[in-house]
């Protein structure tokens, strides 16, 4: 009963990012009782479940060699204090999940992402005006997750999850509130990612014909309501633009695109391709550098060639694995896809958790299935 309790309040506050959502909107005492209670549920959970301890190495491994490499460097551009305490925290969620997420399942995610999407539609239709940063116009929702980007990802990972579920109903009105949630988000990776993994699975199952379609109805009519909502008007714009075919600006389809903030930084990589530059220097916000918003980027950026390569062949592992399973269990090739494109598209890996919380998710079910394999 208690580990139960444990592990379900560690899945709400990281796949919920609540320690950040609560930092934000109540106030930072909350938001600190929720960051430590984080790391004290997954050591707390880790220490209990005795039969269950076999962590994912090669994730605390990504960790170790980031932060060991970013700690070389002379100077922090952040306090020694919170370097240290952040690194601990990315190690103990690397260390110790696997514990908790070899007892959950793709169910149990499924049901808390779910939750998670419908904070965005309801951050969207009923509290328009509560937005990242306090703009009231920004037109973006994110719920939960206070970046778009970020909750895209989410209704994206909710989505490639909606695959496993076995019950019709949930099937669809999960797929239905992960769609919506996404749209409203704005982020253009989300419809990008959204059609690659509607097309995989028609291509794994030809009856998932009717998923581009309920996509397309659910984007109609938020169109068709869009007057009744705040949006983000220039690309809102272009979206109806590229939906409807009506003359109208689709300039924000190109604006602020990412491989051209990549591109801001592959002069200072080359420089430095060993070793890098420090902990947050690819991160933050300097003039003429918007911040690299590529984990892949990010990592050789900060700490050079090594964690870079051990991330690529942890995850180039990860997709060739899932691939092998993907006729029985598509779900997860789906799921890997999200988090590796998704990647490409923000540089928040070692603080927000969900990716690398989903990442070693994913890890354990192909442990799982390798183990009944070989028996």
């Amino acid at each position: 009963m208690i580990l139960n309790l444990i592990r379900w309040t560690i899945l709400v506050l990281i796949l919920w990012y609540m320690p950040s959502f609560l930092l934000s909107y109540i106030g930072g005492s909350l938001g600190s009782i929720a960051s430590y209670g984080t790391s004290i549920g997954l050591l707390a959970y880790f220490i209990l479940s005795k039969n269950n301890r076999k962590p994912a190495y090669p994730f605390f491994f990504i960790g170790l060699s980031y932060f060991i490499i970013c700690s070389l460097h002379g100077t922090l551009m952040v306090d020694q204090l919170y370097f240290l305490k952040e690194n601990i925290r990315f190690l103990i969620v690397a260390f110790c999940s696997a514990a908790v997420l070899r007892k959950t399942s793709e169910k149990e995610i499924f049901f808390i992402l779910m939750i998670g999407s419908l904070s965005i539609i309801i951050n969207a239709l009923v509290f328009p005006m509560m937005q990242p940063g306090g703009t009231s116009d920004y037109g973006r929702f994110s719920g939960f997750y206070l970046n778009p980007n970020l909750a895209g990802s989410a209704c994206l990972l909710g989505y490639a999850l909606s695959f496993a579920i076995k019950d019709i109903k949930w099937k669809v009105i999960g797929q239905i509130a992960f769609t919506l949630g996404g749209i409203f988000t704005f982020s253009r990776t989300f419809i990008v990612i959204w059609v690659l993994i509607s097309l995989l699975t028609i291509y794994h199952n030809k009856k998932n014909i009717i998923i581009p379609i309920l996509g397309g109805v659910i984007l109609i009519l938020v169109i068709s309501f869009s007057s009744s909502l705040t949006l983000n008007t220039s690309r809102f714009s272009a979206l109806e633009t590229l939906v409807t075919g009506k003359p109208g600006d689709t300039s924000a389809v190109n604006k602020d695109r990412r491989d051209e903030s990549w591109a801001l930084y592959y002069d200072l990589i080359f420089e430095k391709p060993f070793f890098g530059y420090g902990y947050t220097e690819f991160q933050r916000q300097k003039p003429g550098y918007p911040g690299v918003h590529n984990t892949y980027l990010m990592i050789i950026g900060e700490a050079g060639i090594i964690p870079l390569l051990l991330l690529l062949s942890i995850y180039l592992n990860l997709i060739f694995r899932s691939f092998q399973n993907f006729n029985d269990y598509p779900w997860i090739f789906y799921t890997i896809i999200v988090l590796a494109i998704s990647m490409m598209a923000g540089h928040g890996y070692f603080y927000n958790f969900i990716t690398v919380f989903m990442s070693i998710f994913v890890y354990v079910k192909l442990e799982r299935l390798q183990e009944i394999k070989s028996t």
